[in-house]
């Protein structure tokens, strides 16, 4: 069931905003189908988005009730949401409608935290490094920057003796595994996260593990003392297609290890690719200068097009902010 909560008021004069509903599908996808040449992920998360019992997935209109923009807020977890989606129709850009659907979204996340009945809380989003309309508006909103993130890929090279440093981690060493991330400067950089398809960045919590622990998707590495009880380094992933079209990849959304090892585990990921039967390995790094070096001494390479750089802002809940649009 969606969560029962006021809406916020508008902070645009011609804007109204309300649910995303079934009947808004036929326009949304009119809109997806003039983003990004029209490989837009919208309409394969409408029915996902329209469903979420927590979140909302919103709509602008405008006095004739066209819809003009809508977006997706989303409770990934206590205290933790997330602003994605952001769309307004292509022949109303630049009129400020966007800026409107964001301020929106701050506000919604807002009064949904509130009706959770939870304290502390902070909402976060992605965009391109280079959307620099959105960076301006984002520090109109007081939020900050906490981190880069860039693509990475490489060929994936078999090698029984590497692929073999990766255990799957059990439920069980997930006490462990807490240890190890506490410990690691690399964890507190990464604000906590792990950084996932569509550049959704969520806290890795003790919940969060269990649900990736029993997905499968962690791995303990052993590449340096060659100790199964003794974590060298973890790897967070799984072998998929991260959009549509795509083919297969091994897409790894954390990777962390000792310091100094961070080559050594990421070569040793192109071993565990190969062994998962798939040709290529993938990994948004946090864009810091001795993890880039150390990576790409891994045998890793940035696109040719320089695409795929993520700049994660975050903002505090209840902190006081005046929306002028």
């Amino acid at each position: 069931m969606q969560p029962v909560v006021n809406m916020p008021e508008s902070t645009h004069e011609q804007l109204t905003f309300r649910r995303i509903t079934a009947a808004d599908r036929p326009a949304l996808e009119a809109i997806a189908a003039q983003t990004w040449n029209g490989d837009d992920y919208l309409p394969d998360v409408f029915d996902a988005w329209l469903a979420d019992p927590e979140g909302m997935f919103y709509a602008a209109c405008l006095p004739d009730e066209r819809l003009a923009g809508a977006a997706k807020v989303t409770r990934l977890g206590v205290g933790e949401w997330w602003l994605e989606g952001i769309r307004v129709a292509p022949d109303l850009r630049g009129q400020g409608i966007g800026r409107a659907v964001h301020a929106y979204g701050v506000a919604l996340a807002e009064h949904l935290h509130r009706a959770t009945g939870e304290t502390d809380a902070e909402v976060r989003f992605c965009t391109n490094i280079g959307n620099t309309p959105i960076h301006r508006m984002a520090a109109a909103f007081q939020f900050r920057q906490a981190a880069q993130f860039w693509r990475y890929s490489a060929s994936v090279q078999p090698s029984d003796a590497r692929s073999a440093t990766f255990q799957p981690l059990r439920i069980d060493q997930l006490p462990a595994l807490r240890a190890f991330l506490d410990a690691s400067p690399h964890y507190a950089n990464t604000q906590r996260s792990s950084i996932e398809t569509r550049w959704m960045c969520r806290r890795l919590t003790d919940a969060r593990l269990q649900a990736l622990a029993a997905q499968n998707m962690l791995w303990s590495w052993h590449g340096i003392h060659h100790d199964s009880a003794q974590i060298d380094g973890v790897l967070i992933g799984a072998v998929g297609a991260p959009y549509r079209a795509m083919k297969a990849e091994f897409n790894i959304i954390y990777l962390d290890a000792r310091v100094g090892a961070l080559a050594l585990i990421a070569q040793a990921a192109r071993a565990l690719g190969a062994a998962l039967g798939v040709d290529q390995v993938r990994h948004m790094i946090l864009a810091r200068g001795e993890r880039l070096v150390a990576i790409e001494q891994a045998g890793w390479r940035r696109p040719k097009d320089d695409s795929g750089k993520a700049c994660l802002f975050s903002r505090p809940l209840s902190q006081p902010i005046a929306f002028s649009l």
